[in-house]
């Protein structure tokens, strides 16, 4: 389905999308300041409290593939609304449950009904839209989704400062059941019955291992992860950076990571602006070029400027501002880079795409020791190899 330009009233579909894939995020990101309060009331320890964030994660890791054959199979709608609903259900039993095993086991289906909205919801996106016009909804769509990591905290702590941990887990599924009963007006089918084929597992495997020979599908896919590698350092690794080491204030650490995300934001939005007049492989070298600037300033900063923040927070920015430039080209570029299935290439990408968010987490983990230097050098290193992988995407025919 082709268009000249975006009408308002396309961007329905897209705009319910994003607010759905909010909630998804806030289950992690709205919870976080109420884990201490869950602690106390259930009696769980440390390492329960920090396997209600592992289990989400190894559960949306766990079933995007198996995503992308069932759309194709039944229809992009279908798997969306009912994950949706499982989503639902599960965030409610995160409501209501006392029990420790209960509460890790819904927080599994949690993170296993995201993939229902990433694979089907932007294979969608990819369908419904040319390849201006994706990459204008796939910005558009990052400035609204980096709300939830930005504000997340935040507003978990309004709503446990008036009601209790409970209060937010039934928040977010309220919030998710309206967006799904306005998706079951507005999500439009774009994978008609005509074009569905019953699942052929061998035929699946085969085109799987296609996409992943694809140079250019995972050079590109590398150039992306590695630079989201770096933001997820910073996102890890910053709160304690900044709260624990510097002894600012969390709400200050809220007021920093703002600015950052605000840049982000900017990024986006020009991006909307100028596609219009430089080519989509020019965007991505320019975005590129200003992340690689900000990793090695954030670098430079934190040899020469080791007792103060603000010259990396800078360099940060700089990154944030950057990668916003290239994430929506790339992406775009990447499900483009293959002639697979749609839903094959959603799903590949989905697995990579979190596949390297579990990298930059395991990188701040392993690496980070109190300093921003401890931070630095990985965001620097994974932002090199990130230009190295473009160069050589670039002498691909």
């Amino acid at each position: 389905m082709t268009k000249t330009h975006i009408h308002p009233k396309s961007l329905t579909f897209p705009i319910l999308l994003v607010l759905y894939e909010i909630a998804t995020y806030l289950s992690n990101d709205m919870y976080l300041p109420a884990l201490p309060q869950m602690m106390k009331e259930i009696g769980l320890s440390t390492k329960q409290a920090q396997a209600t964030l592992t289990t989400w994660f190894i559960g949306s890791a766990f079933l995007p593939l198996v995503m992308g054959v069932i759309s194709d199979r039944y229809g992009r709608r279908p798997v969306l609304l009912l994950g949706g609903v499982i989503y639902i259900l599960a965030t409610i039993a995160c409501a209501i449950t006392s029990d420790t095993n209960t509460l890790l086991i819904a927080r599994f289906i949690e993170g296993a009904a995201i993939p229902s909205m990433m694979v089907a919801g932007y294979a969608c996106i990819h369908e419904l839209y040319d390849q201006k016009e994706a990459i204008r909804i796939l910005a558009l769509m990052g400035s609204i989704t980096v709300l939830a990591p930005a504000l997340g905290p935040l507003l978990g702590s309004i709503v446990l400062y008036f009601t209790s941990w409970r209060g937010i887990f039934w928040f977010i599924s309220i919030w998710a059941l309206i967006i799904i009963v306005l998706l079951v007006r507005w999500m439009p089918e774009t994978f008609p019955p005509e074009k569905r084929q019953p699942i052929h597992y061998g035929t699946l495997f085969i085109q799987y291992a296609r996409v992943l020979t694809n140079k250019k599908f995972m050079l590109l896919m590398m150039v992306l992860g590695f630079i989201f590698t770096g933001f997820i350092v910073w996102i890890t690794a910053g709160p304690l950076l900044v709260i624990e080491n510097f002894h600012y204030p969390p709400i200050v650490f809220g007021m920093f990571q703002a600015f950052v995300f605000a840049a982000y934001i900017a990024g986006n939005h020009l991006v909307k602006h100028i596609l219009e007049f430089i080519k989509v492989s020019t965007l991505i070298r320019l975005g590129l070029f200003i992340t690689l600037a900000g990793g090695i300033l954030a670098f430079v900063s934190s040899v020469c400027f080791a007792k103060t923040i603000y010259p990396f927070l800078m360099s940060m920015t700089i990154y944030s501002f950057g990668s916003a430039l290239c994430f929506s080209p790339l992406n775009r570029s990447i499900i483009e880079a293959s002639d697979e299935p749609m839903s094959v290439r959603v799903s590949l990408f989905t697995v990579l795409w979190t596949g390297f968010a579990v990298l930059g987490s395991a990188i701040a983990s392993l690496f980070f020791s109190g300093s921003i230097l401890s931070i630095s050098i990985p965001v620097a290193v994974v932002v090199i190899i990130s230009a190295i992988m473009k160069i050589a995407a670039a002498y691909l025919p």
